[in-house]
């Protein structure tokens, strides 16, 4: 199997970690709500979360493309895994303070543009 094809495996492992954490977070969807007391908290929450998220894809591109000749690849597998993960982090802590379905499938939805992003990643 080519470096390459097994980087983007391990991309779609990090899709299903990251679908896993959506069900978590649709199941604890405001369990925590009652720490934010203003209701249009929850869209600057949104946006906060939405602007971090995609502030990271493009620095671990850049960061990915510069590891890829440095790190050994089962470690680069294991990067870009938790890397298209860990879009779920951030769905699961938005559910956490905000009971909105809406804002919690958009930033799990963001692991989807996390993996095609690695296609822009060149591993020998």
């Amino acid at each position: 199997m080519t470096t390459r094809l097994s980087f983007l495996l391990s991309g779609a492992a990090g899709l299903i970690l990251a679908a896993l954490l959506y069900f978590i977070a649709v199941e604890l969807r405001g369990a925590s709500s009652f720490i934010v007391l203003i209701p249009e908290a929850g869209l600057v929450i949104f946006a906060i979360l939405l602007f971090i998220s995609l502030a990271e894809i493009i620095v671990m591109i850049f960061s990915l493309k510069r590891l890829a000749s440095q790190l050994p690849p089962c470690l680069l597998n294991l990067l870009a895994a938790v890397y298209v993960g860990f879009a779920g982090v951030y769905a699961l802590f938005y559910a956490l303070l905000v009971n909105e379905l809406r804002g919690i499938q958009l930033l799990a939805a963001l692991s989807l543009v996390r993996w095609l992003a690695l296609f822009l990643i060149r591993s020998t």
